[in-house]
């Protein structure tokens, strides 16, 4: 991170563009703080090294320098949406927002509300973003579908693999199939033949005209055996519709978790919500299946969602597309906005966010108030619950906050197991138990007492506590066990 921080240092402080001094970073809403702080050390080593000798001898300068932490990357987007948009609320009104912002590697929404500056703030601000939901989709990402459409090629061609003695990798998501033993691998080879595959299938994925090339259902790739051996022209078959199947499955499971993180954010101000405004962000967000499933969503589930939140089904969402879009655009100019498409200095789905974050800058005209944030530390990751006939059901909501003991299950035995996940779908208590992690635990007592259980507490994002206790005696610190400590993955 140092050295990538030093070359982006050499690009922006040379010659041509003089030399600067503040820097604002912004992170994914799921990056816990003491790795934030981590990365910004390494961007104040970096940035330094790419100063001139003669301002980093200069004490009265360098007393300027600063790398901070900004608003998260899903907030900065939002405040830099909101702004394009042309919403301009009064004193007394307020917009109720949800970013859906889909990358390369991971998806982050965030949930709040844009307001005008009342009171005293209005000495210093304009507006203020109160930011108070966030989750994501840790692995849904442009470059993690196309790993994935890649393995689903290669399994189906398994025999060919085999017959070549090629290799592949197996993506965070996907599972071993029998025979799969000699043919995933994590070698230098199986990697490259993953890279090689994925870049075939791009345009599919990215909806280019070399598209075209793979609807013959036969493609023709180079790959590398276990050996190393280059197989030149090795003959693929590819199902170009399933592959669509996966890409739309894939991504409906992220639209479904946005919607179920949506209403939880919102379930305490649900009387004060009367629509909300939807903002794509990412590149990976200008593909029309992310288009096409959102509307079928609010067509489908508009009434329910409503009638949770006590607010007519009629518009009560709308969607703005990704900034710099030709249907954005169309919008901005439909609202008295004059916009040049073809702008490169227009903010783009992409690079909102780093317009938003310059927007809400210390001692800027937007306060930026981060709800997601208490003592210094994001909430907790994880949904707690049991596998309950292949179902999670979530027993501990994430919500519940950090240090807070919480009965999870009996002590009969000595041994329990938690199940985990960070999907906020979780909440409906119908998630796969398949799809969520579990962690094997053990305690040092047990008792047929109904009124002695195990208890547990968060302790930071991704750790917590479990000790046997009774229920009358547990907020007094008097313990049956020892207080057992468990790192989530």
């Amino acid at each position: 991170i140092e050295i990538y921080a030093y070359y982006l240092g050499l690009y922006i402080n040379n010659m041509r563009n003089g030399i600067y001094l503040d820097y604002l970073l912004s992170f994914p809403v799921t990056y816990e703080m003491a790795t934030r702080e981590k990365i910004i050390e390494s961007f104040k080593r970096g940035i330094k090294k790419s100063l001139p000798v003669t301002i980093l001898q200069n004490e009265e300068i360098m007393e300027k320098f600063s790398v901070e932490a900004g608003a998260s990357e899903p907030a900065a987007y939002a405040i830099c949406a909101l702004t394009e948009y042309g919403f301009d609320p009064e004193e007394g009104e307020g917009v109720f927002y949800g970013v859906f912002d889909f990358g390369g590697g991971t998806t982050d929404f965030d949930f709040g509300l844009f307001r005008a500056a009342e009171g005293r703030e209005q000495r210093r601000f304009d507006y203020v973003i109160e930011h108070f939901g966030a989750s994501g989709d840790k692995y849904l990402g442009g470059e993690n579908l196309l790993e994935l459409l890649a393995f689903e090629v290669f399994k189906e061609n398994e025999s060919t693999m085999r017959n070549e003695q090629i290799t592949f990798t197996m993506p965070v998501e996907c599972e071993r199939f029998p025979g799969s033993e000699i043919l995933i691998s994590d070698s230098q080879e199986a990697k490259l033949n993953t890279k090689q595959l994925v870049e075939k299938l791009r345009p599919l994925w990215e909806d280019t005209k070399e598209k075209e090339e793979l609807t013959s259902g036969i493609i023709n790739i180079n790959l590398f055996d276990k050996t190393g051996k280059q197989k030149p022209g090795v003959e693929l078959l590819v199902d170009i519709q399933e592959l669509i199947n996966i890409l739309k499955q894939r991504i409906e499971s992220g639209v479904s978790n946005f919607f179920n993180a949506l209403k939880l954010s919102f379930k305490s101000d649900i009387e004060n919500v009367k629509n909300v405004r939807i903002f794509l962000a990412g590149n990976s967000s200008k593909s029309n299946i992310v288009k096409e499933l959102f509307e079928k969503y609010i067509q489908d589930e508009n009434k329910s969602i409503s009638e949770d939140l006590k607010s007519e089904a009629k518009e009560f969402f709308q969607i703005y597309p990704p900034l710099g879009s030709k249907e954005a655009c169309m919008i901005q100019e439909k609202l008295g906005l004059k916009i040049n498409e073809n702008d490169l200095k227009r903010p783009t789905g992409k690079t909102g966010v780093a317009f938003g974050l310059v927007k809400g800058r210390k001692g800027g005209n937007i306060k930026v108030i981060d709800k997601n944030i208490v003592d210094n530390e994001i909430n907790f990751k994880y949904y707690l619950g049991h596998n309950k006939k292949g179902k999670f059901k979530m027993e501990i909501d994430r919500e519940v906050g950090i240090g807070k003991w919480v009965e999870f299950i009996d002590a009969y035995e000595d041994r329990f197991e938690i199940y985990y996940t960070s999907q906020p779908k979780a909440t409906n208590n119908n998630m796969d138990i398949k799809n969520v992690m579990r962690k094997k635990c053990k305690v040092s007592v047990t008792s047929e007492d109904e009124d002695v259980n195990v208890f547990i507490r968060f302790v930071s994002p991704s750790k917590i506590e479990y000790v046997v206790a009774n229920r009358n005696d547990i907020n007094e610190g008097n313990y049956l066990s020892d207080v057992v400590v468990e790192e989530l993955e």
